[in-house]
């Protein structure tokens, strides 16, 4: 008896489902012709909890073909996950959920400020390689400044050894150094902040995208060779960690529901009496944290010495 997930469609933006014997979805991508078996394994190792070994399987679980972690390539379809003995298993994802983010707001004063930074150590987008006018060119932050709690509770400022000026960095916290933003073409920042691809780190950086619609950036690699200043370089560690919410957005189970950040916050108002928008808990947290994006500038220029409010320093 063939398993009910190989009878699921797939979302439209994958290719590739892993559900198990009685059709719940695990876990789904799409394939751009780039993902072995080897990092879908990987990937499915981060998004499980369970001690129990299990296998995947391709059709009739009775006279199915298994796969194991190989260089192969995965192919477009639809799998099943069994236990080690070929028996139907249950098996838990982690609760962890991605980090929601949106797209960072710039006023022209303040983006005019950091470009300047970037095309002195970029000059170009980092994924296409291309030189563009300003207006084309958007800073993009790897970890969110609006999860600045977060940020703190993880010690991430230890990672930044930028030497800039205090307001420079983003203020005590250092999350607005240039180590923790890349310079991406303008049309790269909304699925950038949306954790639609990522940048793996342990693969030589190479770019993946875990939904349909990118396949002019995947096998890409990201430019990083004109750094040779380790205070102005991209954190690895920062980019493992948006690589992990891409897995925990786009891959775990059915993935989670897109927002429309264009049409919500787009002209820069939004209306709060649209309660089909704001009277969910997903919009009111993605109204926290355009309020905490859009106050992160004036604390920072708060914190800075000489600032008023600013801590002091003892006369001698």
């Amino acid at each position: 008896m063939p398993a009910r997930s190989l009878l699921l469609n797939c979302p439209a933006d994958r290719n590739v489902i892993l559900g198990d014997y009685h059709g719940t979805i695990l876990a789904g991508f799409h394939q751009y012709g780039t993902i072995s078996w080897t990092t879908f394994f990987q990937w499915l190792h981060v998004l499980f909890e369970s001690t129990n070994n299990w296998i995947i399987v391709r059709g009739d679980r009775f006279a199915a073909e298994q796969y194991f972690p190989t260089s192969a390539i995965v192919m477009p379809g639809k799998y099943v996950l069994l236990a080690a003995d070929g028996s139907p298993m249950h098996i838990n994802l982690t609760p962890k959920h991605a980090r929601r983010r949106q797209p960072t707001p710039t006023r022209s004063q303040e983006h005019d400020r950091k470009l300047s930074r970037f095309v002195d150590r970029d000059g170009k987008c980092m994924v296409y390689g291309h030189s563009l006018m300003w207006n084309g060119l958007q800073p993009a932050h790897i970890f969110s400044r609006a999860h600045m709690t977060e940020w703190n509770a993880g010690g991430y400022a230890s990672l930044i050894t930028d030497t800039d000026c205090a307001n420079c960095v983003g203020g005590v916290s250092k999350i607005g150094s240039i180590q923790n933003m890349l310079l991406l073409s303008a049309d790269l920042h909304r699925p950038w902040a949306d954790h639609e691809f990522g940048v793996d780190p342990d693969n030589e950086y190479r770019i993946t995208a875990f939904i349909a619609g990118h396949d002019n950036i995947v096998g890409r690699v990201l430019r990083l060779d004109h750094i040779s200043d380790p205070t102005q370089r991209p954190s690895d560690q920062l980019l493992r960690d948006h690589f992990l919410q891409g897995l925990l957005k786009h891959v775990k189970g059915v993935g989670e529901r897109q927002w429309d950040y264009a049409q919500t916050f787009g002209t820069g108002a939004f209306d709060l009496s649209d309660r089909v928008v704001w009277g969910t808990e997903e919009g009111k947290e993605r109204l926290e944290l355009e309020l905490e994006n859009r106050l992160f500038e004036h604390r920072t220029q708060q914190e800075a010495p000489g600032a008023p409010g600013s801590p002091r320093r003892p006369s001698p």
